[in-house]
């Protein structure tokens, strides 16, 4: 999406632009002559001023509020009227001027004077004309651009919300299963689960819908997720969980993580099986990884097909947050599966 700064910076190279036209093509940039005493380049840069001040109005004002808002026909008549004032008024200024008087004296009275093209004429052939033309489609070819982005923006906006929407559900199915298995048992553990469940449901109600969250409020919910897991696991199980690295003030898209370790426990441990999950995730300043490993313990074919719904969608919402900036890699046989996945915070 176009701000403010990209705005103004366009202007600029725009501006920049036209006013370099006079100057590359006046007579006087190919002698040592000075162009500031030149009628022509006078004439020229005050017809510069004139089509670039056009231009702010019709990419500010005109394509914005006219013409993107199909007033096409009021849109037409202003540009025609904003025509005519760019091919008339600079020519009729700089005829009244001194340097054109200058101009005048130093010309030979033998010169015949050449006769003036109708106003139609000039309005066709005219060289303000054409640098009027030119940003007209300048203008609108911008906004349309923007317009563009705005709208890809948008779509983006509105898939991964969507995805959000997919993930949180499924999450709140097994946080809920987990505390069912404590109270089932009476475990003195319950109320500590109850409050790391509560601290997980503000955190997915609060904060997923921001672009971005602290890191460090990240890892915190993904170690009460793990937390609540382990509650419910028998001694068979074992979760090799660890963090490394220091944690400041990066920030990291919400929800990217938890797919990818939900998958861990639903597929990867049987209750009356030794098994093992690994979860380690590193951080090295602006760089984030997770690496998960854990054997294929789940019997149903089918389940196992589902496990698939959890990482497409993290990889959706990957290839839109952090597209040139993340690398996933994913070791999947008949035994083990394995993730391996960075992010250039």
């Amino acid at each position: 999406m176009f701000k403010k700064h990209q705005q103004t910076a366009v202007v600029l190279v725009v501006s920049i632009l036209f006013f370099g036209i006079p100057f590359i093509s006046a007579p006087e940039s190919q002698s040592s002559s000075s162009f500031f005493s030149s009628y022509i380049f006078y004439k020229r840069i005050v017809e510069t001023l004139f089509v670039v001040a056009y231009f702010y109005l019709n990419y500010f004002i005109l394509v914005p509020y006219l013409y993107q808002r199909k007033k096409y026909a009021v849109y037409i008549v202003l540009s025609i009227l904003c025509l005519m004032v760019v091919v008339q008024i600079p020519d009729i200024i700089v005829k009244n001027s001194a340097i054109y008087e200058a101009f005048l004296s130093e010309t030979t009275p033998k010169r015949k004077p050449r006769p003036q093209p109708s106003f139609f004429m000039q309005l066709l052939t005219d060289r303000n004309a054409y640098l009027f033309y030119l940003a007209l489609s300048i203008g609108i070819l911008l906004r349309k651009s923007q317009l563009i982005n705005e709208i890809k923006q948008d779509m983006l906006k509105s898939e991964v919300a969507y995805l959000k929407a997919q993930i949180n559900p499924h999450f709140l199915f097994n946080t809920l299963n987990s505390l069912y298995a404590l109270s089932l048992v009476k475990s003195d553990d319950a109320p500590d689960a109850i409050l790391k469940l509560s601290s997980i449901m503000r955190y997915v109600v609060t904060e997923s819908s921001k672009d971005k969250v602290g890191l460090k409020e990240e890892l915190k919910y993904i170690t009460d997720y793990l937390d609540l897991q382990k509650l419910r696991l028998t001694k068979n199980v074992i979760v090799d969980f660890k963090i490394e690295g220091l944690v400041r003030d990066q920030k990291i898209a919400p929800l990217l993580f938890i797919s990818i370790i939900e998958n861990c426990f639903k597929y990867g441990i049987d209750q009356n099986k030794e098994s093992t999950i690994t979860i380690h995730i590193k951080i090295d300043e602006n760089m984030v990884t997770l690496n998960t490993h854990n054997k294929k313990l789940a019997k149903n074919i089918n389940e196992l097909e589902k496990t698939e719904t959890g990482i497409n969608n993290t990889r959706k919402k990957l290839n839109i947050l952090y597209a040139d900036k993340h690398k996933m890699h994913i070791t999947d046989n008949s035994t083990d599966y394995q993730v391996k996945l960075t992010i250039e915070l």
